[in-house]
């Protein structure tokens, strides 16, 4: 059961998950509709997780909603832990270290990356991915140009490890590499206290998005599918997650992500049954109704992510084709 509180909170608004937790669902301006963040309080002052979308009404629910929890932004914060570059996460991670005075960390390898993509918002390398693979060139020089842009950092970050532990509350969280998403996300496991803060690693209702991008390490879906193998044995039986709502069955939502991968898997391989086919047409017949093309750009990176695992196992072959084909093998 949720609290009352939980159960009942909309959008823009805080609730207190369990002792000490909260949760604000900061608007974000895409049909996700919110991102969630976590305030943990304890001796040492409150711990945030995760920043949200950096603009106005995000900035006001976080005020109204640190105040709902008792933190006061300007003097209560004693660190601000970002799980992944994506700009619902870190967005106004630059705003709140102004307001607080706190320093920010994130997983070390994602610090140099995040400052390189986000310092540089050439669209070139991401339409010549998805032209390359099958979109027509307007539809990706469109949705490119509404998914690249500048976001200005805090200027200071700070590193954390994978395996190291970082005060939460009355106890500690040890960090996990949780890859695939994005490849240096990090997720926070107190084990104490029975909960995984989850970002976008595992969710209720929704699979996070795995694709192929420019800048992506190889086989995402691979790493993706090893760290959730890796999940299934931990200590927890509430789980916070960036986006949906939270959930105590960790093991079993384990199996179902694995099982819609494998479903998704079987659906692409199925497509190339009647000879090569671009990754974009295998998106157009996967993922099926109407898309927007900021969406279409999505459903071919998570194609590109599928096939490529296909590849991996030996169940289909890409042809360096123009634009490039996959077959089935």
């Amino acid at each position: 059961m949720l609290p009352a509180g939980l159960a009942t909170q909309s959008v823009g608004e805080a609730a207190e998950v369990v002792e000490g937790v909260w949760q604000i669902k900061l608007p974000v301006p895409f049909p996700l509709g919110f991102v969630a963040v976590y305030l943990i309080e304890g001796t040492d002052g409150w711990t945030l997780v995760d920043a949200g979308y950096d603009y106005p009404p995000a900035r006001e629910a976080w005020k109204a909603g640190a105040y709902v929890a008792g933190c006061d932004l300007s003097r209560d914060v004693s660190r601000i832990v970002v799980t992944h570059f994506h700009p619902d996460h870190i967005g106004a991670a630059r705003w709140l270290q102004e307001v607080s005075a706190a320093p920010v960390f994130m997983l070390e390898a994602e610090i140099p990356f995040a400052r390189r993509l986000w310092g540089s918002p050439d669209a070139g390398p991401f339409v010549d991915l998805l032209v390359r693979h099958g979109m027509p060139p307007e539809m990706a020089e469109k949705g490119a140009a509404g998914m690249r842009s500048g976001l200005a950092l805090p200027e200071e970050l700070s590193p954390l490890s994978a395996g190291e532990k970082v005060p939460l509350g009355d106890g500690a969280a040890r960090v996990l590499h949780a890859p695939g998403h994005a490849d240096h996300q990090l997720v926070l496991h107190d084990e104490g206290r029975g909960i995984l803060y989850a970002a976008d690693h595992l969710m209720l209702g929704i699979t996070p998005n795995v694709g192929i991008w420019p800048e992506t390490d190889p086989h995402p879906l691979a790493r993706y599918l090893a760290s959730l193998e890796e999940m299934r044995g931990l200590g927890a039986d509430l789980v916070l997650p960036g986006h949906g709502p939270v959930f105590h069955d960790l093991q079993g939502r384990v199996a179902e992500i694995s099982g819609h991968h494998a479903e998704r898997l079987n659906a692409m391989r199925a497509t190339l049954g009647a000879g090569p086919r671009t990754p974009y047409e295998v998106s157009r017949i996967v993922f099926r109704g109407t898309l927007s093309v900021y969406q279409r750009c999505f459903a071919l990176a998570e194609t590109l992510a599928h096939l490529d695992q296909l590849a991996l196992e030996g169940r289909a072959r890409a042809r360096e084709d123009e634009p490039v084909t996959y077959e089935a093998a």
